[in-house]
């Protein structure tokens, strides 16, 4: 038994045993199977109907991955559930792997808490007024675009903006589920985009540009509605392929080499370009389809090479989050011990790789 399983214990917080739970994507009994349990008893830990034993407790952090003290009171908590986030489809996830993802959002925001206390992070201005729902997804993504000084042409750097801006974009470590890709919720007063490792970097750059709209337009997310994700694709669209600028630019007749030419300069895929070309009634529904069967055929709908090696946008602000607080006195193992998790799964859940000499061994002849 862990040796501060008995104070932990005493200072048992029933949310902290929920977060822990959901963050390795568990159901109640897949807990209560682990620890020789009841998921009866479980539900009871966690509505705060029962306090468990130092013993259970301590083999909850062993199968949890977390040090009994994880599971304490005191600490300000950020609870999320499936309604205040955007899920692009409800179908294709199950709750257990929806609060998987927002667990990590959970953990993540009481990271941002703790460096906060330390240093200042950018303040939120996306360039135009959050809070409010726009009516118009063209209009509000020619808006961005215009405070942000892209007059013409690729709207280049999305996630350094957006990062400037006060916007935490992150990669969350890998769900076990490959129809969750990107998600957003403005819940905690600081607006987070989840991304997962999944798609080519013209995906995630859509992706982004998806959940920005989602932000702008829909600050009462509804999970899975069909009209949320039209408006949002619509602003992406618009924000990353302008209408003005690109319609005169789409090859006619369809030259697939062209189209990914041209999809690569504007940061999109091929796919995506294709679609957008039907959206301005410059491709007709048949030509579409046959662009599909063609990058379908090459591998692109899911593989889609991408030109020069470019690896894609990659968040940064935490990261110099981490350093800058680490300079002021807040080095990365006093951050885990104050958010009572292992060093391994901080630099995990901030997209931190290890940068450690690794030791191979080689096994000599005879």
């Amino acid at each position: 038994m862990h040796p501060d399983a008995s104070a932990a214990a005493q200072a048992f917080a029933p949310a902290r045993l929920t977060m822990a739970r959901e963050l390795v994507g568990w159901r109640k009994r897949d807990l209560a199977e682990a620890i020789d349990r009841t998921a009866a008893a479980v539900s009871q830990y966690e509505l705060g109907q029962s306090r468990p034993s130092a013993e259970t407790l301590s083999r909850c952090a062993d199968v949890l991955d977390v040090p009994p003290s994880f599971f304490t009171a005191g600490r300000p908590q950020l609870h999320l559930d499936t309604a205040q986030a955007h899920f692009r489809s409800l179908r294709a996830t199950t709750a257990t792997q929806r609060q998987q993802a927002l667990a990590h959002v959970e953990l993540l925001w009481e990271v941002i808490e703790q460096l906060d206390r330390v240093i200042e992070l950018p303040a939120l201005d996306v360039g135009v007024p959050m809070g409010i729902p726009y009516s118009d997804p063209g209009l509000t993504a020619r808006m961005v675009r215009t405070a942000w000084g892209v007059a013409i042409g690729p709207a280049a750097h999305l996630v350094r903006n957006l990062e400037a801006r006060g916007v935490v974009t992150t990669r969350i470590p890998m769900l076990d589920n490959d129809a969750i890709d990107a998600f957003s919720s403005a819940l905690s007063g600081r607006p987070v985009i989840a991304l997962t490792y999944k798609g080519n970097p013209m995906r995630q750059r859509f992706s982004v540009a998806h959940e920005l709209g989602h932000l702008l337009l829909h600050p009462e997310p509804e999970p899975g509605s069909l009209r949320h994700e039209r408006e949002a694709n619509v602003f992406a669209a618009e924000l990353l392929m302008p209408a003005a600028e690109i319609r005169d630019q789409l090859p006619t007749p369809v030259d697939i080499g062209a189209l990914k030419d041209l999809a690569d300069s504007y940061g999109v895929s091929t796919a995506a370009l294709a679609y957008r070309g039907k959206d301005l009634q410059i491709y007709s529904e048949s030509t579409v389809r046959r662009i599909m069967a063609t990058l379908t055929r090459l591998g692109w709908r899911t593989h889609e090479p991408v030109n020069s090696g470019y690896p894609g946008e990659q968040p940064e602000l935490l990261r110099l989050a981490i350093d800058l607080a680490a300079a002021n006195g807040l080095a990365l193992p006093s951050l885990a011990a104050r958010l009572h998790i292992g060093l391994p799964r901080l630099r995990s859940l901030i997209g931190l790789t290890d940068t450690r000499p690794r030791l191979r061994l080689i096994h000599g002849a005879g």
